[in-house]
């Protein structure tokens, strides 16, 4: 066998190019180490971009060449409706491969330059572009342009969920009316659609309806169906899940609470256990074991006597100066991504009995603060709202300080504002004194109710790379392991997703906090990826005035709607049935 090869030392910085790709097909890959490997990988993946830009630009080139003289070099001033047929048959593709990929190279090649740019720098991969190309479609060139020059920086950082997420958060700062317009737009064309499949199931969906609403809906389903679980149902969570999809919408729990539910949901399964319990099973009374049938445990688990731990809600972040009026940032829904300015102001007003958090930021958008407040707007109705909700009202120190100077002339959110400066005022002196609020007893077990709460807001999201989940529902892990003398302290706590857990005890990959809220992860190859602590509040830039009116909203004609179905297409005629034997009357059954 072969001794270990060695890469170029400056191959991550080497440029994509003929010398890169010369390099590359020089490598073989069974003779380097795994840090070795990885390099190569990251190589590999920049030539590629590179080489599909060129692809790209060859594409639009094919598109726009024109019938004529080849010396005349005759081209077209854009690609016409019949231009991807070439592409079609040159590359054996289908027609709709052709005009999608003709389609979104001639976007970059001439809407967005800078996209296509960064992929022949290897920089941005396809997805990422294509994600800039259909997510600023409905914005004028200028307003394009200027987004994707403030986030192509940033690729390096961004997967391609945090990527729309941020291109949505710009789309509506720089243009306060995109995302309503395109949520307006759908909501127009809301419906439910039952389809059946062609092995005999059906689906029934529902598209384009209100983010809040679904954002409950699907909150309180997998609430129930994990407390189920808990509780000691064995079948698949996917499968309770169903369950109550249907139980809600077919009339079965018509009447019930979440606990009759939950009731309903464990007699169901204990009688479809007595159902296929084996003979033996029965005689011995042997109850559930380790496995599927059993209460899922694991770190920091709360093991309530039913498992269920109240109901779940939505949870809404905003900042108090898009409340007040201020501007039209875009809220979040955690989970179900930004929501324009007006949608969040609506929603705050139907949220009364949620968890009120509130996040105070320092000059760089980072936490300096953070607790529960009490007081509500002046003149909110009392008791609306679910109590599994919660609010995350965002504000930089500096505003706050500003407007607690004026409360008088807040109106209706001076108690709130008053509030918060208070708690922040009593932080402040406590942390001069060297009392920090969030850190508790070092030594207990399980961090307790305000220090969760503190890394949920301070973490934002799983601390693993790339993850989404929610920091709410993520579990509460060491990065020292309590058991090897790590305390319970903030600077030694993080959310991972359950996933991202199990990589740090079972995958071989070791987690640091060098800082609070800075997580390094070290791969079983022995590289380093850095987790870095996000903002509350982020830089957005100003608004920029559109150049075109707005598309108008069509509503879609109902006049028919009586014939209409729930049904998206007819379901097939059944065969005919096969003729009956001629009839015997010895051979009915009762009552004859």
């Amino acid at each position: 066998m072969s001794g270990r090869q060695r890469i170029p030392e400056d191959l991550a910085d080497m440029a994509p190019g003929p010398e890169l790709a010369a390099v590359l097909a020089g490598i073989e890959l069974s003779r380097l180490s795994g840090f070795d490997a990885v390099e190569v990988l990251r190589a590999r993946y920049r030539q590629l971009n590179h080489d599909r830009a060129g692809l790209m630009a060859t594409m639009v080139e094919v598109g726009l060449c024109d019938i004529g003289p080849d010396d005349e070099l005759p081209r077209r001033a854009t690609p016409d409706e019949f231009a991807a047929d070439e592409v079609r048959a040159a590359l054996v593709f289908t027609r709709r491969a052709a005009e999608g990929q003709l389609w979104l190279a001639y976007d970059l090649c001439s809407r967005l330059p800078a996209v296509h740019a960064a992929m022949t720098a290897g920089d941005c991969d396809e997805p990422r572009a294509r994600i800039f190309s259909e997510w600023t479609a409905d914005l004028s060139e200028q307003q394009a342009r200027a987004l994707c020059e403030a986030l192509l920086p940033r690729l390096g950082e961004l997967t391609t969920g945090a990527l729309i997420e941020a291109i949505k958060k710009a789309a509506i700062a720089i243009d306060p009316d995109w995302a309503r317009r395109r949520y307006e737009q759908a909501l127009a064309d809301r419906k439910v659609v039952g389809r059946r499949n062609p092995d005999g199931s059906a689906n029934l969906s529902g598209y384009n309806l209100p983010v809040d609403r679904v954002a409950a809906a699907g909150e309180r389903i997998d609430a129930l169906a994990r407390a189920a679980k808990r509780g000691g149902d064995a079948r698949p969570i996917d499968h309770l899940r169903a369950e109550l999809f249907l139980g809600m919408t077919d009339g079965a729990y018509v009447g019930c609470d979440d606990a009759t539910i939950l009731e309903l949901l464990l007699a169901n399964s204990a009688a479809a256990d007595t159902t296929a319990t084996t003979g033996t099973d029965a005689e011995t009374g042997a109850g559930p074991g380790p496995g599927a049938g059993a209460p899922a445990s694991g770190p920091d688990r709360d093991a309530s006597p039913c498992g269920a731990r109240g109901r779940a809600g939505i949870e809404l972040r905003v900042r108090i100066s898009t409340l007040l009026g201020a501007d039209r940032y875009p809220g979040e829904i955690v989970g179900w991504g930004p929501v324009h300015a007006e949608l969040a102001r609506d929603l705050i007003a139907t949220l009364d009995r949620a968890q009120w958090r509130f996040a105070i930021t320092d000059e760089h958008g980072q936490l300096a603060c953070a607790g529960i407040t009490r007081a509500r707007p002046a003149g909110t109705p009392p008791g609306i709202g679910r109590s599994g909700d919660v609010v995350e009202l965002q504000i930089p120190a500096a505003l706050l300080d500003t407007l607690a100077g004026g409360a008088a002339d807040l109106g209706a959110w001076a108690p709130v504002v008053t509030d918060l400066a208070r708690q922040h005022t009593q932080h402040e002196q406590a942390t001069q004194a060297g009392a920090d609020p969030f850190t508790g007893d070092a030594d207990r077990r399980y961090p307790g109710a305000a220090q969760r709460r503190h890394l949920q807001i301070r973490d934002r999201r799983c601390i693993g790379l790339g993850c989404r989940a929610p920091a709410r529902g993520t579990d509460q892990d060491h990065t020292r392991d309590h058991q090897h003398g790590g305390p319970t302290l903030p600077a030694n706590l993080g959310g991972p997703c359950r996933h991202d857990h199990r990589l740090k005890h079972e995958g071989g990959w070791r987690l640091d906090q060098p800082a609070p809220g800075h997580f390094r992860w070290t791969s079983r190859l022995g590289h380093v990826y850095l987790r870095q602590l996000e903002p509350i509040i982020e830089p957005l830039p100003d608004p920029i005035p559109r150049d075109r009116d707005p598309y108008p909203v069509l509503t879609p004609d109902d006049r028919d709607w009586e014939g209409d179905h729930i049904l998206e297409h007819p379901p097939p005629e059944p065969e005919p049935p096969p003729a009956p034997p001629p009839h015997d009357p010895d051979t009915d059954p009762p009552p004859f």
